[in-house]
């Protein structure tokens, strides 16, 4: 009897043990930037809830740069990841995430849609409805007035900012009070944005506003309006907390608060129910809230 009570704890413990040892399950993000505070919070929410759900996570930065990205994700792909999840900087991480679903190893892509068949699933806002709210919303501001507008661009390529230009394109023909001068791309960076801004103020000085793809670049616009003494309407898009304290203070016209911390999140959740056997959506579209003065007060910390 003894012995048999013996062998039967024997028997749970070579159950038990190996759980107690066994690695962490290790997931990567690769995401397009952490110098914009947007997917900063993203990689926050990535990291916050890797934690909470046991996993280890890798951050890999690609600083803007296509290269870095191949280069990060094909040695995370040599490191045993069970899920890759990527923000692309642009259509370059395609490839990527085909060499990680073709390993077997899902694919989840967050805000940047990388197609179907490239991905096991999107988490993100649809930018193309994103592109045709901004001009729908701008024009009830209008009045039915004309309005003479420059628009700031994304990365050439970035899946976020084609989308958003396509929403855009389609829709400025319902109003033909809305006068496009110039649309050029600000690289979604603050910095690279403002001489742009600068120039095409410069070249148009009739333009009433500037409608700009993400907060970093309506911030660069908004400097160079300032530095050249230009009161203009700006639009951004992202309530990161420089564009909320500028739309407070009436600086800024208006912007768009998309969540990506939660975006962050949902992606490692559905990295665990994938890893579990489950199924998740295709498609997990997130909810977005136009900013104005009236409404700010709602969205600031």
């Amino acid at each position: 009897m003894k012995g048999k009570k013996l062998l039967l704890i024997a028997a749970a413990l070579l159950l038990v043990v190996p759980k107690l040892f066994a690695a962490p399950v290790l997931i990567a993000f690769s995401v397009s930037t952490t110098s914009n505070p947007f997917y900063a919070t993203m990689a926050q929410g990535v990291k916050d809830e890797a934690a909470a759900l046991g996993f280890d996570v890798i951050i890999l930065d690609a600083q803007n740069k296509i290269e870095k990205q191949v280069a990060d994700v094909e040695d995370a792909l040599t490191k045993n990841i069970k899920v890759l999840l990527i923000n692309g900087v642009d259509d370059g991480a395609i490839p990527l995430a085909q060499k990680a679903l073709g390993k077997g190893i899902p694919v989840m892509a967050l805000q940047r849609n990388l197609n179907p068949g490239n991905m096991t699933a999107f988490i993100g806002t649809n930018n193309v409805v994103l592109g045709e709210q901004l001009i729908h919303w701008y024009a009830s501001t209008l009045g039915g007035r004309p309005s003479k507008v420059l628009i700031l661009t994304g990365t050439p390529g970035a899946a976020s900012s084609e989308d958003r230009i396509k929403g855009i394109n389609a829709t400025l023909p319902k109003y033909p009070n809305i006068q496009v001068l110039a649309s050029q791309t600000g690289y979604y960076d603050r910095a690279k944005s403002l001489p742009v801004a600068e120039n095409m103020l410069l070249r148009f000085p009739e333009a009433e506003a500037i409608l700009c793809l993400n907060d970093e670049m309506a911030m660069g616009a908004l400097a160079a309006a300032s530095s050249m003494n230009k009161r203009i309407k700006i639009t951004g898009m992202d309530a990161n907390p420089d564009a909320l304290k500028a739309v407070a203070e009436g600086k800024l016209y208006m912007t768009i608060a998309l969540p990506p911390y939660d975006i962050g999140r949902i992606g490692v959740q559905f990295a665990r129910d994938v890893l579990a056997g489950k199924q998740v959506q295709a498609m997990k579209i997130m909810d977005v809230n136009f900013v104005t003065e009236k409404n700010v007060g709602q969205f600031r910390k």
